[in-house]
């Protein structure tokens, strides 16, 4: 990350030096918002993860080998750097970009993201201030939740590009600039339409049942949580009037893809495998938990695995995320009332019912954790999610995964929920925090360990 931060440095040692003077200055303001957009990110993604860190931030020169030894900035500190350089990149960029500029940064990319570092930091009213430009935004037309009331519709979020719940998307072009998120993880038996070798794609990681059966099903008229010992009750099966959510998130046994039913029960073209540790099941690429992963999949039909590869766009940052942040960062507040406003703004676009209004944290926690799972799942915020709300020990700690074995008897399924782990998860207190890699200790004689490392 310093790699990249010394690039960004050097950009504004260039500036500060005179060699942009004959750039169009209103290009160029645009320019260095971005440049101090990236530097700030660069940083938080430091912060999170190892908490205070090395603050090189001089824009008139950039460290050399005499500035190598230097200490670490508090916290604190950094996430007040953070939040202001965001501030400046947000009073300079437009609110939107069209045409081939589209997915350049923008003020609410820049206001959003702050209102992440606030929430992370800590700072409350921050985060509810940032979080409520993006909102203005969001009321001038910039910025909506799609209706997501289908599968379908819910789905146009993660395949329409530019669409307007975009805020910070990341593009590929086929060809020059893709990726083999299919390759690793789409359904096994797509190596036969592939023309390929039976186990060379596919279902390299698939998603746990505890991510599944975080999605709430339908019984009748009313919204339950799923159980797998109510199955019974359950009158389309395990798999039927499902959160729409579910659908735009995992592949089951049975669900439609690119023109056929995925089989993903023992003997099945898709197949199953029991979990193993052993060295000899690394490279099968068979699911262990009965589910493959359908967000950010390629579902186009001209993926061949050779040339074409993977041209789905990863999503930074929506606009359902700053709605999260406002409810998280007004429950902090203790304004209960706008919390659950804001929260039940994500499950009415989905068609579920409105939660009751709780009126303490640890409850209201509960509530909020399940519909990040189903909102914000496979985007990257659940870890930093758990550390965050200091509940990683209780919910990783001592813990094991689990996944479902299913097994076809006639025209009907056996459903066996199974262990997806041979031991118990480990997860102690000082794994909330990532230590500082040895070899910056040797390079930077100032520079301390974190204590819990130590």
């Amino acid at each position: 990350m310093y790699e990249q931060i010394r690039r960004f440095n050097e950009y504004f040692y260039d500036v500060h030096s005179g060699f942009a003077d004959k750039l169009d200055s209103d290009q160029l303001a645009i320019r260095t918002a971005e440049v101090r957009f990236m530097r700030a990110f660069a940083y938080q993604e430091l912060v999170l993860r190892h908490g205070g860190v090395i603050l090189r931030i001089n824009e008139d020169r950039v460290d050399d080998h005499n500035q190598r030894a230097k200490a670490r900035s508090s916290e604190e500190d950094c996430w007040t750097f953070i939040l202001d350089e965001y501030e400046k990149a947000a009073q300079i960029l437009p609110e939107e970009w069209t045409g081939s500029e589209a997915g350049r940064l923008t003020k609410g990319a820049a206001y959003g993201m702050k209102a992440r570092a606030a929430l992370y930091a800590k700072r409350w009213q921050d985060a509810v201030n940032a979080a409520l430009e993006v909102e203005k935004l969001e009321k001038k037309g910039v910025y909506q939740l799609l209706s997501g009331t289908s599968k379908d519709s819910y789905m146009q979020i993660f395949n329409t590009v530019n669409n307007k719940e975009l805020i910070l998307p990341v593009y590929f072009q086929q060809k020059t600039k893709q990726h083999m998120f299919n390759h690793f993880f789409c359904p096994p038996y797509d190596t036969e339409k592939a023309g390929l070798q039976p186990g060379t794609l596919g279902a390299a990681a698939t998603p746990t049942d505890e991510y599944a059966s975080a999605f709430d099903i339908k019984v009748g008229q009313e919204w339950k949580s799923f159980d797998w010992t109510h199955l019974n009750e359950y009158s389309e099966g395990p798999w039927g009037n499902r959160d729409p959510r579910f659908y735009a998130s995992i592949l089951y046994n049975g669900a439609n893809w690119t023109g056929r039913q995925l089989e993903l029960y023992v003997g099945g073209k898709d197949g199953y495998m029991d979990f193993s540790t052993s060295a000899s099941q690394d490279y099968v690429r068979t699911s262990t938990t009965g589910y493959i992963f359908r967000k950010f999949m390629d579902e186009s039909d001209n993926i061949n695995y050779v040339d074409i590869e993977s041209t789905s766009y990863w999503i930074e940052m929506r606009y359902a995320e700053i709605i999260l942040i406002l409810s998280e960062a007004y429950a902090r507040l203790d304004k209960f009332k706008e919390a659950y406003d804001y929260l039940n703004k994500i499950r009415t676009r989905v068609g579920l019912p409105i939660l009751a209004q709780q009126s303490t944290w640890d409850n209201y926690l509960e509530d909020l954790s399940k519909e990040r799972v189903c909102e914000l799942g496979l985007e990257g915020h659940r870890w930093y999610d758990l550390v965050r709300w200091d509940i990683a020990q209780k919910v990783l700690n001592g813990q094991r995964l689990h996944g479902i074995k299913i097994e076809k008897t006639g025209s009907s399924f056996l459903y066996t929920r199974v262990e997806c782990d041979t031991q118990d998860r480990k997860f102690p207190k000082k794994y909330n925090i990532f230590p500082i890699p040895s070899s910056e200790l040797r390079n930077n004689i100032m520079c301390e360990q974190t204590p819990s490392w130590k």
